[in-house]
């Protein structure tokens, strides 16, 4: 190891100058023949590299596309917070429209006998504004498309 402080910093440039040659005037395909004359075969390695990169690729857009939709669902929120839905004796009335025209079946007979016995009008005025600002989102999304 001493030997190498024993010389001076261009001789050791010289010396890397003549076992390598200048990259500078190289071109792919005589890098390419090099290996190929050393038996080295770059194949997989440019797969993996090519895979680690399309993942990479693949990584980034899902996080850009999890961050919009993050700041639309916040959006959206908010915008269906302010949705107020009626008060008082009207909204058993509006749920009874609501499960008369949107509803059929099995699901307006439950919906209907849920209404008629067991909710209180806290629950109705509850019921009545997750429907409202339901229908609203619907019709903007509908606007959207």
């Amino acid at each position: 190891m001493n030997m190498i402080n024993n010389y001076d910093e261009r001789v050791w440039d010289r010396l890397l100058d003549f076992v390598f040659p200048d990259e500078k005037g190289l071109t792919r395909e005589a890098v390419q023949a090099d290996l190929r004359r050393s038996g080295v075969d770059m194949r997989r390695p440019s797969e993996k590299l090519q895979n680690l990169l399309k993942d990479t690729r693949e990584t980034r857009d899902a996080r850009a596309t999890l961050e919009a939709a993050r700041q639309s669902r916040q959006a959206v929120l908010s915008k269906l917070m302010t949705i107020k839905a009626a008060s008082g004796p009207v909204i058993r009335e509006k749920l009874k429209d609501v499960i008369a025209n949107r509803l059929s079946g099995p699901q307006q007979a439950v919906y209907a006998r849920k209404l008629e016995d067991a909710a209180s009008d806290e629950d109705l005025k509850s019921l009545l504004e997750d429907l409202s600002r339901l229908e609203a989102f619907m019709e903007e999304s509908d606007n959207d498309s």
